[in-house]
């Protein structure tokens, strides 16, 4: 448990927690904690919303390189017959 939690300084309330200006200031890092772990924390002053602490968007993953990723399995030109010509050659004569 925190100091944060234990000192009873961010309290939840619905899916948020609270925490005033002071203690915010007092107990930057374990407010930092809270809002690693995924959590949204108010900054309060005199009983009124201030500022909202939170996480950062997650990145979007990002496509992998399919093309990059054939070419250091086979190299630039990969060996055998092209696609197009064992395609025409399996449709025979029209």
């Amino acid at each position: 448990m925190s100091v944060l939690d234990a000192a009873g300084l961010c309290v939840m309330m619905s899916n948020m927690r609270t925490a005033t200006i002071r203690e915010v200031q007092h107990h930057l890092s374990e407010v930092l904690s809270c809002v690693a772990r995924g959590e949204e924390v108010a900054v309060l002053r005199r009983g009124k919303m201030v500022a909202k602490l939170v996480p950062p968007e997650p990145r979007a993953p990002q496509s992998p390189d399919f093309l990059a990723r054939a070419r250091a399995v086979w190299g630039d030109e990969p060996e055998g017959r092209a696609l197009s010509r064992i395609a025409s050659e399996s449709r025979g004569e029209r």
